[in-house]
């Protein structure tokens, strides 16, 4: 159940770049360092999913119910589930675990007044969990998709830092993909990197448009 970090990698250089204009300054520096430490885990060391398991837990412990904390809470612990190594039956379990914090994390989104910016993150974070992971086992893909509609369908989209719309076009790639939809993926990967041109996430987005002339 390893997770592609290329994919990762892209969704959270979006989120690195995003404006937080909704928060206290002290949260803002924590939700940064967090997103720090969360997209060094990606790649699935088993040192840093424990550093960002760690690190999220102490968050979490500070800020017991924002939405946003508990959605990164559930994605880290999904990463040690989806890690190389160990039993698949506990693995299974972690990412369980993950989940249902995320669950939680979503549902609290409604009963929470949080700045736009604030529900996609958790959202998009959510999106490329439920997406990525087998959906023959945790049956999430719909949900994911879901979740990128909304998305992409929100009034205040275009007013969304340029590199967020680049990671929710680039999760609606995903979906496509997941989907065997080469035409739509290929569009989406196009509209991200049109979002984005000269962002960092834009070189893996080329990358990805050049699999699919090959």
């Amino acid at each position: 159940m390893k997770r592609d970090y290329q994919r990762f990698f892209v969704l959270l250089i979006g989120l690195l770049s995003v404006s937080l204009t909704y928060a206290n300054e002290q949260f803002i520096k924590e939700i940064e360092e967090t997103r720090a430490i969360y997209l060094k885990s990606v790649d699935g060391n088993k040192r840093d999913v424990r550093r960002a398991i760690q690190h999220i837990k102490k968050l979490a412990r500070k800020y017991p119910k924002h939405p946003l904390v508990i959605v990164y809470k559930g994605a880290s612990l999904s990463q040690r589930g989806g890690g190389a190594g160990g039993r698949p039956l506990n693995r299974m379990r972690d990412t369980e675990e993950g989940l249902g914090y995320i669950d939680r994390g979503l549902r609290l989104l409604k009963k929470h007044q949080l700045h736009y910016l604030e529900i996609t993150e958790a959202q998009l974070l959510a999106a490329f969990v439920f997406i990525n992971i087998p959906d023959t086992i945790f049956h999430r893909l719909k949900e994911g998709n879901h979740l990128v509609k909304k998305m992409l369908a929100h009034p205040k989209f275009g007013e969304m830092p340029s590199s967020l719309q680049a990671g929710i076009f680039f999760a609606a790639a995903t979906v496509a993909e997941k989907f065997n939809d080469a035409e739509k993926q290929k569009e989406y990967l196009e509209l991200s990197l049109e979002a984005d041109a000269d962002g960092e996430s834009s070189k893996g987005v080329k990358a990805m448009l050049k699999s699919l002339a090959d």
